[in-house]
């Protein structure tokens, strides 16, 4: 009967430590998602605007001519 015994408390400590190893791997994960969330915040932020800064600009039609200007004769 003791040897059962201690057989199943050797089950329950590897258990145990393999458990200790998932959850670190899963918290490994986890981190490496989360820079993952922040760098892809980062690149739709710089997206947007860029957006916002191209329909800030003025249309082709707004603005003034490059080059030679002619006078206008009355």
């Amino acid at each position: 009967m003791n040897i059962a015994i201690m057989r199943a408390f050797v089950e329950i400590r590897k258990l145990a430590h393999s458990n200790k190893k998932i959850a670190a791997e899963i918290k490994k994960l986890i981190d490496k998602v989360g820079e993952h969330d922040i760098q892809l915040a980062g690149i739709y932020d710089a997206i947007e605007d860029l957006l916002d800064k191209k329909v800030e600009e003025k249309k082709w039609s707004d603005r003034e001519p490059i080059g030679y200007k002619t006078k206008k004769i009355n």
